[in-house]
């Protein structure tokens, strides 16, 4: 539903790129749709960090729902100098909208999408799990650039590893010399051949000629920290922190996007 979300609301809207990237980290930092759909698309040069302060703190202190996304931790970020958190994260968009520019300039010139993940992570309330779900938004292939993502790289190109993912690569591999990267490259380049020596019919998503499209190096990220959750609940050794809820909506497992 994520990243469903910021393809339609964000990545496909009829907006310069530079809006685009400052919006996918708003989103990504905050986490909840309803919050974003309350702040509505930024352009950057015009954003208020105050009127962006005084909204999230209406929908905290009047309104008394949350703000935040409850699938991961979202920091209080208490470095920058308050010990509340909603202003801590505007200060954060408030020092990003200075420096955007350069910013875009260094995410324009990057040659990798590692490269890229580097740049964000540089910027302030962006850790590398963060920094990594911007780089995967900002690869999506787009039909406002004809079928290409906003950025010249792929999902297949780099990943790195989350929390949750390298705890599934631990468990798979445990004190293994093989990196992280170099293990889930293999997942990817040998899926079709392991689902066969298995014999599972994986039920892959196909694209509009019907033909199957496979898991990325980005999916494997995620699936490994799927797996995590999932062995911790049946071994018992760790609970799981959300229900899962099925989507109703017919269309939503045929969206070529995700």
């Amino acid at each position: 539903p994520g990243t469903e979300y910021v393809i339609k609301n964000i990545l496909e809207k009829n907006a310069p790129k530079p809006d685009k990237i400052f919006n996918a980290m708003i989103y990504r930092l905050i986490g909840r749709e309803e919050t974003l759909d309350r702040i509505r698309f930024q352009m950057f040069n015009t954003f208020n960090p105050k009127l962006f302060e005084s909204k999230l703190k209406e929908i905290r202190d009047k309104e008394h729902k949350p703000i935040f996304t409850g699938a991961y931790l979202v920091s209080g970020y208490s470095q920058m100098g308050s010990k509340d958190k909603v202003e801590n994260i505007s200060k954060i968009f408030a020092n990003l909208q200075k420096n955007f520019i350069s910013l875009y300039k260094k995410i324009s010139n990057a040659e990798t999408s590692e490269e890229v993940f580097r740049i964000i992570n540089s910027t302030d309330g962006f850790g590398r799990f963060l920094s990594y779900q911007v780089l995967v938004d900002l690869l999506y292939k787009l039909k406002c650039y004809g079928n290409k993502p906003l950025l010249p790289f792929s999902h297949n190109d780099w990943a790195i590893a989350g929390p949750g993912a390298k705890r599934g690569i631990n468990i798979i591999i445990k004190n293994s010399i093989v990196s992280d990267l170099d293990f889930m490259k293999w997942l990817h380049n040998n899926q079709q051949k392991e689902f066969n020596r298995l014999n599972l019919d994986f039920k892959y998503l196909k694209n509009e000629k019907g033909q199957k499209i496979q898991l990325s190096l980005a999916n494997i990220q995620n699936c490994l920290c799927e797996f995590y959750k999932y062995v911790k609940v049946k071994e018992r050794i760790g609970r799981n922190r959300r229900k899962f809820i099925a989507k109703t909506r017919k269309d939503f497992y045929n969206d070529k996007n995700l």
